[in-house]
């Protein structure tokens, strides 16, 4: 293990179910002959439902607090779990929160947007090329109103956020040492960048030198620079912990959008697919697990893609379940099952 200033990951507000299981996938491993298939349940930090984003809202949290600021402010799509769990870690603590939201109001209750509602967030729907006006003028509305706003980026993803991932990967450690078991492939949602770019930095930390980790964006190629978001956030993040001279390079992980005429991220952000929910009923059907559409439904394509065509049997395969399952209930999901509902 690399030495580093452990109180810069003692510095967060403790408020998820952590550590969060290891489990084995028994059936899927049955079902594709494979005895070494292992999944990690960030779906169960417990928390409005769980989900990958408590893991950076504990040190965002942490600094708003140490800010004085009596509310939260973030970014997101329409179906954004960041924002559903920022909603509720400001209930949770008293703070007020606002969510601000791309392209038009759908005029309807679905999905996450339920949950906001409940959380009593303030949701406010903005163009994306009107956003940073949009937000300086909701700021000055609430500090008039004798507000301090905090604001969190889009997915929590930062040089902050990326310690979150840091810590699950101090824990998976033991987790693999409980276990007995050697991790040779890593398989993650990637949509902001910073839950990659901690496992990233985790793994060089604690010594996972033989670990190959496979970050599957859910967008289509060329969206977003998710290679270097990586990079910048893992490096920044290094920093924060006194690791001035840690290298870290694109050899460190590897981007799969998987095969060019049929990529992984399949229609777009957020649009059904049948490979997708192939993927997402096989999860669902052997484990009784849920994943959703728009992130774990696409990394699990990538995860039992890779075990059916190329895993041996000296490969031990972990997928990161990074949760949200409301999705699951968001219009364009169940209308595309209510079409489909024999896959």
């Amino acid at each position: 293990m690399t030495t580093f200033n452990e109180e810069v990951l003692e510095r967060r507000v403790r408020m998820g179910y952590i550590p969060t299981p290891l489990q084995q996938l028994s059936r899927l491993g049955q079902e594709f002959k494979h005895s070494s298939l292992w999944i990690k349940r960030d779906d169960l930090t417990d928390v409005a439902l769980g989900g990958n984003k408590v893991r950076k809202l504990e040190f965002h949290l942490c600094a708003a607090l140490e800010a004085g600021a009596d509310t939260i402010l973030t970014f997101g799509g329409p179906q954004t779990n960041h924002g559903r769990l920022t909603a509720a870690v400001a209930a949770l603590y008293g703070l007020k929160c606002i969510l601000v939201l791309d392209g038009r109001d759908p005029g309807e209750l679905s999905g996450n947007l339920i949950l906001d509602n409940l959380l009593g967030a303030d949701v406010r729907f903005v163009k994306p090329s009107e956003r940073s006006e949009r937000v300086e003028e909701i700021v000055r509305e609430y500090k008039a109103s004798g507000h301090e706003v905090f604001i969190i980026p889009m997915g929590g993803s930062n040089a902050l956020g990326t310690l979150g991932y840091v810590v699950m990967m101090q824990e998976l450690a033991e987790q693999i040492r409980t276990n007995k078991i050697s991790p040779t492939l890593l398989f993650v949602a990637v949509g902001s960048a910073g839950t990659l770019a901690g496992i990233v930095l985790g793994a060089k930390i604690f010594g996972f030198n033989n670990l190959k980790i496979h970050g599957i964006p859910v967008f289509p190629p060329g969206e977003m620079e998710i290679t270097q978001l990586t990079l910048d956030y893992s490096r920044e993040a290094a920093k924060l912990l006194g690791l001035n001279d840690i290298v870290i390079s694109e050899d460190d992980f590897f981007v799969d959008y998987g095969p060019k005429e049929d990529p992984y991220s399949g229609l777009g952000y957020n649009i059904p697919d049948a490979k997708t929910y192939g993927a997402i009923r096989s999860f669902a059907s052997r484990e009784a697990i849920f994943l959703d559409p728009c992130y774990t439904g696409k990394a699990a394509r990538a995860y039992l893609q890779f075990v059916e065509q190329e895993a041996t049997a000296d490969d031990t395969v972990l997928f990161v379940h990074t949760g949200g399952s409301p999705g699951l209930w968001a219009r364009v999901n169940m209308d595309y099952l209510n079409e489909h509902p024999q896959g």
